[in-house]
């Protein structure tokens, strides 16, 4: 018998199995495809490898320093081999670091039986009961398909088909404005590729700050994206090796375009196979939990994707190693969580929080500190001028209710955000670090100074 097995061997239950070894328990991990889940095999890997490769070829393609770059194009086919290579690499690893902990990691798809029992069958079909103290569901989501859509991995596909497509064709269709549709169309059109999207809300990302979904639309559009946005997409039919995308516009316009294309990004939906059978209490479409992520059935946790909530890999991989930490008895509850936002579209995004409207609506009296990358030194020296910083904080108290980034470096000067934030530090606390200079850090300080009326390196403003 084990002390835990965990289905899913993503970023939620490879991180829950080490810990659970680091803290003296016999673990084993159940995976049906390939360790590290959607993020490392189909998602935020693959994703971030092509927005690199994407984006230095349409930086070199039009830098104003380079000679003969018009003449530059991009091999779709190299993207892809390094893409694989690398996922291939880190693969491995994750198998290793379970080794290197005494994991036991055995392949096939996890049946639960009821507390404590797991069927797990093998690729040939052969089938292996096993026991442990307690299970963990990390079973992770798949991508949500519109009902009258055929996925045929050609024509019509999710980004399981996209990342691992070596032929990229002219002219792309993107159902969904969400974080997964800016990204998948900022990388087309940094290839120089055709895109619309089409987006049921009257916004692109919605889930951001206003200011940063506004200027994530604005770059879209200086890419040459063509948005629909309060737009349905209402039939998509093959045409000689093409589609027709019919869609009912925002003013109630009926119209069509043709496209050689289609990618289906309209969210994701949890992988439930293996429990739906169980009758567990569900929240909507996902598990159903308490404090402890212990699921209706006693001795049965469940985290990340299956649960709801922000669909990231780091909110499942906090979430594993908090419910290992309370089985061995460290925790009692769930910590609080501060779950960043990270975002490589048409422009990067690095978010915590609550957004200004978010704030304004729990009756919040906020104040408001912005410091535009057009003033930062270190932004004009690397040419990435458009971008922003904005801090909500509470007018009275000072406390950082939440940070919002748009530009160059959002997703890595997030992390001071939460680290400040973590330990309960308010606005005032950044006036007093002093950031190297040229820097794009400077830009969160000087937020920060704006916060309070003391920004150096910008226009005083009204207030």
């Amino acid at each position: 018998m084990f002390d835990l097995i965990i289905v899913g061997g993503g970023p939620g239950g490879y991180v829950g199995a080490i810990r659970a070894a680091q803290l003296g328990m016999s673990v084993m991990v159940v995976e049906k495809d390939a360790l590290g889940g959607t993020c490392l095999n189909r998602g935020c890997i693959p994703t971030k490898s092509f927005y690199n490769d994407s984006k230095l070829f349409k930086q070199a393609k039009c830098s104003t320093v380079l000679t003969g770059n018009e003449q530059l194009d991009i091999s779709v086919g190299a993207v892809v081999a390094r893409k694989r290579s690398l996922v291939k690499g880190l693969v491995g690893g994750i198998a290793g670091l379970l080794q290197a902990n005494g994991v036991q990691v055995t392949c096939g798809s996890g049946r639960i039986n009821g507390t404590g029992s797991v069927t797990v069958q093998a690729h040939d079909g052969s089938t292996t009961d096993y026991q442990a103290k307690h299970i963990l569901l990390a079973t992770g989501s798949r991508p949500q398909v519109l009902p009258f859509l055929t996925v045929d991995g050609q024509l019509i596909q999710t980004t399981d088909h996209a990342l691992d497509e070596e032929n990229v064709p002219e002219r792309i269709a993107i159902i969904g404005g969400g974080v997964i549709g800016v990204e998948m169309a900022g990388i087309y059109a940094n290839m120089g590729r055709q895109v619309t999207i089409f987006e049921v809300l009257p916004e692109l990302i919605m889930t951001e700050d206003a200011e940063v979904s506004a200027l994530t639309r604005k770059k879209a559009q200086q890419l040459g994206i063509t948005l629909h946005l309060g737009t349905k997409v209402t039939s998509v039919t093959p045409l000689d090796g093409a589609l027709s995308v019919s869609f009912t516009d925002s003013s109630g316009q009926n119209a069509s375009i043709t496209v050689d294309r289609l990618l289906a990004a309209t969210g994701r939906v949890p992988c439930l196979e293996g429990v739906d059978h169980l009758g567990l209490a569900m929240n909507g479409p996902f598990l159903k939990v308490d404090t402890t992520f212990q699921t209706s059935l006693s001795g049965v946790y469940a985290i990340g994707d299956v649960i709801g909530g922000m669909m990231l890999a780091h909110k499942a991989s906090a979430e594993a190693e908090a419910t290992v930490e309370m089985l061995a008895g460290h925790l009692t509850n769930a910590p609080k969580m501060l779950i960043p936002s990270c975002i490589w579209g048409p422009i990067e995004i690095g978010s915590v929080g609550l957004t200004e409207d978010q704030a304004k609506d729990q009756g919040i009296s906020v104040s408001i500190g912005r410091f535009p990358y057009k003033f930062s030194g270190a932004a004009a020296a690397k040419g990435v001028g458009d971008g922003f910083v904005k801090i909500v904080g509470d007018r009275h108290s000072g406390e950082i209710l939440g940070v919002h980034i748009a530009g160059e470096g959002a997703t890595e000067m997030i992390g001071e955000a939460i680290s400040l934030m973590g330990v309960e530090g308010v606005v005032e606390d950044l006036h007093h670090v002093i950031k190297p200079h040229p820097s794009l850090s400077e830009t969160v300080l000087e937020a920060a100074l704006d916060w309070s009326g003391r920004a150096v390196h910008t226009p005083p403003r009204k207030r």
